[in-house]
């Protein structure tokens, strides 16, 4: 480059920028090495193990070898992204519980380093568009330049209830594997030309069906592309059985972006609800209201102007029985 600039009396100018900069990378990508090294150099905790066991039902689900990477992508996360409480503790518990939702995702995706995500911000309850804390209007929100919020109340509810099709931490960190540089479209990442228009087609097909009713996905994905790849990949974890059967366009796209490897939904799923599932979400597996599109927390939409910046709207999570 030095010598295209400047002729070759500035190549070796560039030649020795360019060998600092390679310096300079080789110096991160062993820092990064190092701190993996030294993540994975024990075993699991076990009281770790026990508490994902207890409150995750995907992870119970996995089996030892799946299991077994999904720790190891915890701990890696733990040791490089950073969760950061505002008005609210970031205990080890809640830090393994962000963490579970954002691996939940990778764990398929061996190559994926979560490189977008700059931090976590937990908040003590759910917020307005002005971040004041006890609105109704928001429990997550994400943002194309990497931080994602998520309130504390509603994520312990995403892990209390996991077949409802509702999980603010798979939501918001989805965001993320559908950024473009500065903003969201709404196109898995890994999907490009031929396959990128397929998705799109069947997002569109599908929002159509939400609009009408007939769709198991929740209503919240019928406001545009973005939040509909959101809400699918809610549905992908949460109500895998459903959404195989009722939107078999939707779940192969989800599963193999990347040259085969995608999202890894739980394999065994088909053996956890036992009997026929039934249409109307009166079944295991489906609860009601499911099968109408609409989750009953929900609140309605309202997004900020401006390019790029999303905003998930969830109602507060007031009560569970």
């Amino acid at each position: 480059l030095g010598a295209m600039a400047g002729g070759w009396p500035w190549a070796g100018a560039g030649l020795a920028a360019g060998t600092g900069l390679g310096v300079a990378v080789r110096h991160v990508l062993g820092r990064r090495t190092a701190r993996r090294r030294a993540a994975l150099a024990l075993p699991f905790p076990e009281r770790s193990r026990a508490f994902l066991l207890d409150r995750y039902d995907h992870f119970e689900r996995l089996d030892p070898l799946w299991r077994a990477r999904f720790e190891d992508d915890v701990r890696i996360f733990l040791v490089e992204k950073r969760i950061t409480g505002v008005g609210v503790e970031a205990t080890d518990e809640l830090r393994l519980l962000v963490a579970a939702s954002a691996v939940t995702l990778s764990v398929g995706w061996p190559e994926y380093e979560w490189d977008h995500l700059a931090e976590v911000l937990l908040y003590p309850d759910d917020f307005d568009r002005d971040y004041a804390f006890g609105g109704d209007e928001r429990s997550g929100e994400a943002h194309p330049w990497g931080t994602v919020i998520l309130s504390v109340p509603s994520l312990l509810e995403s892990f209390e209830v996991p077949d409802d099709a509702y999980h603010v931490g798979i939501h918001e960190f989805a965001h993320l594997l559908d950024v473009d540089q500065t903003h969201f479209d709404g196109i898995p990442v890994g999907l490009h030309g031929e396959r990128a228009r397929e998705w799109v087609a069947v997002a569109e097909k599908e929002m159509e069906r939400l609009r009408h009713g007939r769709s198991a996905f929740d209503e919240y994905g019928a406001h545009d592309a973005v939040e509909f790849l959101g809400v699918a990949v809610e549905a992908f974890f949460e109500i895998p059985q459903v959404v195989r059967r009722r939107h078999r366009e939707v779940g192969p796209r989800l599963h193999e972006p990347h040259a085969g490897r995608g999202l890894h939904e739980d394999v065994e799923v088909g053996e956890r609800h036992a009997g026929a599932p039934v249409e109307h979400g009166q079944q295991h597996g489906e609860p009601p209201g499911i099968e109408a599109g609409g989750h009953p927390l929900r609140r309605a939409v309202a997004r900020a102007g401006g390019e790029g910046l999303h905003f998930h709207q969830q109602g507060a999570r007031t009560f569970h029985e």
